[in-house]
C-alpha cells in the first residue's frame, strides 16, 4: 500500500497532489534573469512587427487589387468594367459623336434614363438626347449643358431636368472628375486618387464589388450588358439590366414605406452650397436664352402617403425654393411626384423610386403639355 501511495505521488502535477518546497516556491517568485526578459521582449516585439507586418502587406495588397480592378471607376485604370455604370462617359462620348444639335436634352439621373428622345420627337417634332446618368447631380448637368452648347455653339437648346425633391446636391461624381471633359467645366475640381478614395479602396465594399467584377469576368463576360443608342436612349432589349430592376415591386416599395416610418424625414438641409452648381447651371442656360423644365420626379403612391403623413418637409422646403429663384431665374417647374396628376400607373414601376419606360411616356406627354412653350 505504500508502494502504490508512493507510486501516485511520484506522477501527479506538482501544486495539486504536493506542495512545492520552499526553494522551488523562491524561484517561481523570483524575477527574470535581465537577459532572459530582454530576450522575451525581442520575441514579444518580433511578433508585434511580423504581425502588423502582415496586416499592412494585406492591406496594401486589398488596395492594389481594388485600385486594377477600379470597381467604383476612381482610380481611372480602365481595365475593366466597373462595378457601377460608366455612363457618364458613354453620354460625353455620344454627344461628341452627334452629326447635329439636339433640340431638347434630358439631364438627370437614372430615374430618367427611361426617357426617349425619339418619343419626345414624336410629341415635339424636335430632335432629342437623353443625358441623364446614374447618380446624376447639378454637376453633371453643369458639365453636359457646357459640353452641349460648346459642341454645338450658337445652336439653340431646350432643357427637361428632372430632380429629387432635395432638388439639388453639391457632390461631384469621381467618374465625372476623372474625366478630362469634366475637369474642363468644374474648375480644377478633377482631383486624381486622394487619400479619401484610399479609403474608400481598402474597404470591405469595393473588394466585393471587385470580386463581383473578376467573378463576371472569369464566369461570363467582361463586356457591359447595356447598350446605347446614339440618342442616349436605353437598347429596349438591355432594359432588363437595368440596376433598379427589383426582383419584387411591392417588396421594394414595402422596404421602403419601413424606412421612411422607422426615420421619418428631418428638417432639410438648405445649406446654399447644395445649390451651387444647380444655380450656375440655371444661369448659364438663362445667358444663352434657354428656358429649362424643371420636373420633379415622381414618386409611388404608397410611399408618397407615408412622407405626406410626416409632414414631407424636404418638399415643402424645395417648392419655397424654386418659388424663391424665380425671382432671379427664369425656368418652368412640372411637379411628376404624385402619378394621378399625369395618370400614371403604380404598377408601372421598376422600384419603388423608379417608373418604366411605358410610365415615363405617360410622363413625358404631361411635361410637353405644362412646359408653357419652353421646349418649342
Amino acid at each position: 500500500m505504500a508502494t502504490i501511495r508512493k507510486s501516485v505521488e511520484s506522477l501527479a502535477t506538482p501544486g495539486i497532489l504536493r506542495r512545492r518546497t520552499g526553494a522551488e516556491a523562491e524561484k517561481l517568485e523570483r524575477p527574470l534573469e535581465p537577459g532572459v526578459a530582454s530576450v522575451q521582449a525581442i520575441g514579444y516585439g518580433r511578433f508585434a512587427l511580423a504581425t502588423v507586418g502582415a496586416c499592412l502587406a494585406l492591406l496594401v495588397a486589398t488596395l492594389l487589387m481594388n485600385v486594377l480592378v477600379d470597381p467604383f471607376a476612381i482610380a481611372g485604370t480602365g481595365l475593366l468594367p466597373t462595378a457601377v455604370e460608366a455612363d457618364r462617359t458613354v453620354k460625353l462620348d455620344l454627344i461628341r459623336k452627334l452629326e447635329r444639335s439636339p433640340d431638347i436634352v434630358i439631364l438627370g439621373s437614372s430615374r430618367a434614363r427611361q426617357g426617349e428622345p425619339s418619343f419626345l420627337t414624336q410629341l415635339t417634332g424636335e430632335t432629342a438626347f437623353n443625358a441623364a446618368v446614374t447618380g446624376g447631380t447639378a454637376a453633371d448637368a453643369w458639365v453636359t449643358a457646357r459640353y452641349v452648347n460648346d459642341r454645338f455653339p450658337r445652336k439653340p437648346h431646350h432643357y427637361i431636368w428632372f430632380v429629387d425633391a432635395g432638388i439639388a446636391t453639391k457632390g461631384i461624381n469621381p467618374q465625372l472628375a476623372e474625366d478630362p471633359r469634366g475637369k474642363r467645366y468644374l474648375a480644377g475640381k478633377g482631383v486624381s486618387f486622394t487619400l479619401a478614395d484610399v479609403g474608400t479602396y481598402i474597404g470591405p465594399q469595393a473588394s466585393l464589388a471587385s470580386w463581383r467584377v473578376l467573378k463576371k469576368c472569369l464566369l461570363h463576360s467582361c463586356k457591359a450588358r447595356l447598350r446605347y443608342l446614339p440618342d442616349g436612349a436605353i437598347a429596349r432589349p438591355t432594359l432588363r439590366y437595368l440596376p433598379e430592376h427589383a426582383a419584387s415591386l411591392q417588396n421594394s416599395i414595402s422596404r421602403l414605406v419601413d424606412a421612411v416610418r422607422a426615420h421619418p424625414p428631418r428638417k432639410p438641409n438648405t445649406n446654399p452650397a447644395r445649390y451651387r452648381f444647380f444655380e450656375r447651371t440655371l444661369a448659364f442656360m438663362n445667358a444663352h436664352g434657354i428656358r429649362p423644365v424643371i420636373v420633379l420626379n415622381p414618386i409611388h403612391p404608397k410611399v408618397l402617403a407615408v412622407l405626406r403623413k410626416h409632414g414631407f418637409a424636404q418638399r415643402r422646403a424645395s417648392l419655397a425654393y424654386l418659388h424663391a429663384l424665380h425671382r432671379r431665374y427664369d425656368f418652368v417647374v412640372v411637379d411628376g411626384e404624385d402619378i394621378s396628376r399625369w395618370g400614371g400607373s403604380p404598377q408601372q414601376f421598376t422600384n419603388a423610386t423608379h417608373i418604366n419606360r411605358r410610365n415615363m411616356r405617360r410622363l413625358l406627354r404631361y411635361v410637353v403639355a405644362h412646359s408653357d412653350g419652353a421646349l418649342r
